[in-house]
């Protein structure tokens, strides 16, 4: 019997599908993400022209639009100069800005991590000033703002950070600023970053649903006079505790399920749930590094 042309299918491509319905988990070569290239030396000659140009300017509006068009080049010239005003630059409004271009750096995602790590490293205490009020508030804002950029950039980049930086920034879950605790969580998510999950856990028992706050209590008795007492139970709580804020976080508790689910793949309504389903599966945390 003659077998019609449109009935054959090539050897090759029967494998690969046969391998792909018996493994649906694995990636095959065809889903690696292509090698990002850099934009052309010419090309970024000229914006490099034309940004240090409008960069010196003093107008501020005009420095972070240049920023931000320059940030969306792809180079190792435009890596490193974004890297100088990151880590060197005063205003934090033009850091964040360029902690936005440098998440565009996927033709040198390591590197680019790196320099965001670095930054990390510099601005831990940035977005973290108790009630601030007037222009305090304002620099807290942007603060904030560029702990939430980087944190972008690197879920952007897709780099997952080693022990070391991740001990560096695994703290920032606990942020107080929902804008940077929501980059963090989400960043956890992007990333199934699975040694987050011990964290998480602890914030879901403090934000229980987002609306209430379920925290915790510490007693000292010094014998000291005046306002002593009360300076060491509030030293010994935070010590114990860390700086949550006893207030409502719908956002960011809407963000800790997203990353949550991203992780695990399940849905969680209740910090029970997660340590229940967290003890039952101690072998698959350990191989995955928590």
């Amino acid at each position: 019997m003659r077998i019609p042309t449109a009935w054959l299918v090539p050897t090759t491509l029967v494998c690969a599908l046969v391998w792909a319905v018996a493994f649906p988990g694995h990636v095959m070569a065809e889903d690696k993400p292509a090698k990002v290239e850099s934009h052309a030396d010419d090309v970024v000659e000229k914006a490099k022209e034309r940004f240090e140009q409008d960069y010196a300017a003093d107008d501020m509006d005009k420095r972070l639009r240049i920023l931000k068009w320059y940030g969306l080049h792809m180079h190792k010239d435009v890596l490193k100069d974004l890297s100088k005003i990151y880590l060197s630059e005063k205003n934090v409004e033009l850091q964040a800005a360029a902690a936005e271009g440098l998440g565009n750096q996927l033709q040198d995602p390591r590197r680019a991590s790196g320099y965001l790590m670095q930054g990390m490293n510099k601005y831990e205490d940035y977005g973290t000033r108790e009630d601030p009020e007037g222009q305090e508030e304002v620099l807290n804002e942007n603060e904030a703002r560029v702990l939430a950029t980087t944190l972008a950039s690197l879920g952007k980049l897709g780099e997952k950070p080693d022990k070391s930086e991740w001990k560096l920034i695994k703290g920032l879950i606990d942020h107080n600023h929902d804008e940077v605790a929501i980059a963090m969580l989400n960043w956890c998510g992007t990333t199934q970053e699975w040694r987050a999950l011990p964290m998480i856990l602890e914030w879901f028992q403090f934000y229980p649903d987002g609306y209430s706050w379920s925290g915790g209590s510490v007693t000292v008795d010094t014998g000291a006079a005046g306002n002593k007492d009360a300076n060491a139970a509030k030293a010994k709580y935070k010590a114990k505790y860390g700086g949550r804020a006893a207030k409502a976080r719908p956002k960011a508790h809407e963000a800790m399920k997203s990353a949550l689910k991203a992780i695990t793949g399940r849905d969680f309504e209740k910090p029970a749930e997660l340590k229940d389903w967290m003890d039952e599966n101690k072998t698959l945390l350990k191989k995955n590094g928590v």
